[in-house]
Formats: C-alpha cells, structure tokens, sequence
C-alpha cells in the first residue's frame, strides 16, 4: 500500500515539473513592440499580455516547442515578410526576451526568436528559437492594442517615401526629368538658331 502511495506521489511530482515550463506562459508582465508607424513604440501590460501567446513565444518542453529553422521552412521568401518589428517581453523576474516580429507577412504575422535565450523564474528555462507563423487572430490582436491596421512601409507603392529610403533616391527620378527637359529646350534653342543662320544666309545670296 505504502509504496502505491508512494508511486502515486512520484507521478504526481514528475507531473508538475514536466508542465512547469508550459505553465510559464502566465510569467509575462510586459511587452514592448517598436517599429515603422509606431512613433513611441507600443506597450502592453499583464493580464493583456496572455494574447501574446500567439507570437509562438515558448519555453523548451511546452506543447509545442518546434519552430522552423529558417523563413523558407514556413512556405515563405524574405520578399513576403514585409517591414520588421522588435518586440521586447518582460517576464516576472526581470527577465528579458526579444524577438523578431513581421506582422504584414504574407498568410498571417510571422515571428523569428533568436536562440540563446532563457527565463530564469526559478529554475532555468530555455526560450524556443526559431521561425513561427501565426494566425490573422494574432494580427488583429496587435491592431486592437495599437499596430496599424494597414502597412506603414507599403505607402512607397504611392509614391510616398518609405522610412528606410536615401532622399538621393527618392529625388533621382525627378533629376532624370529635369535634365531630359533642360536638355530639349536646349536642342530646341539651337535648331531655332540654325534655322535663322539659313534664312540670313539666303538673303544675303539673293
């Protein structure tokens, strides 16, 4: 009897530390999210932080703790993740953890956390790194909290200049267009004076 008693606490124990790191995920207490748009940046403090779940933030051994290596691995090219983010989570503890966002991805926001990152609530947890897509539920929980509804950087497409672009090239086109102008009213300037030549010429010889 007593070593049944004994097993069942076992289990019991075995149990708690096993979810220990997927229980982790009530430890946010803040996020911060800088960015194209964002003008101070956006912060979002616990209990709204539970939505950040849905970046594919994790502890190593949590329901899911397998990300992509790469942004190829998600069906995706560099071209289809749109303008970058950086969002800065605070954990109970004063722990820091920093990850890559692409909210304007192609099929829903797209995250990249570097490896080399750990909780430390305790007992030491390793922070899943790798590639991870989420779904257009998480986009429209980023909208609700401050993200542009639309892509900031996009507006280039308008002829608007984007944030990250030299004003040598934003002015070259109109140069082009200018020197193409100058330089007809140029030719044209010269044509009129050899037509008059002609004429002078002509009369002379009449």
């Amino acid at each position: 009897m007593r070593a049944r008693v004994l097993f069942a606490g076992l289990v019991a124990i075995s149990t708690v530390v096993i979810a220990r790191p997927a229980s982790a995920k009530a430890d946010i207490a803040e996020a911060n999210i800088t960015g194209p748009g964002l003008g101070g940046g956006i912060q979002i403090e616990a209990p709204d932080t539970e939505g950040l779940w849905e970046s594919g933030i994790d502890v190593v051994g949590g329901l899911d703790d397998t990300r992509a290596d790469s942004v190829e691995g998600l069906g995706l090219s560099p071209a289809d993740l749109g303008p970058r983010y950086l969002v800065t989570y605070r954990f109970y503890g004063d722990d820091l953890i920093r990850q890559e966002l692409y909210p304007y991805a192609k099929g829903g926001p797209v995250t990249h956390t570097p490896p080399g990152q750990e909780v430390t609530a305790g007992i030491s947890m390793q922070i899943t790194a790798g590639w991870y897509q989420s779904s257009l539920g998480f986009f429209q929980y980023l909208v609700d909290h401050g993200l542009p509804e639309r892509n900031p950087v996009a507006s280039v497409a308008t002829g608007e200049a984007a944030p990250d672009t030299a004003p040598e090239a934003q002015t070259a086109p109109w140069t082009r267009i200018v020197v193409v102008l100058v330089g007809l009213a140029a030719l044209s300037l010269a044509t009129l004076a050899v037509r008059r030549r002609v004429r002078a010429v002509g009369r002379v010889n009449r």
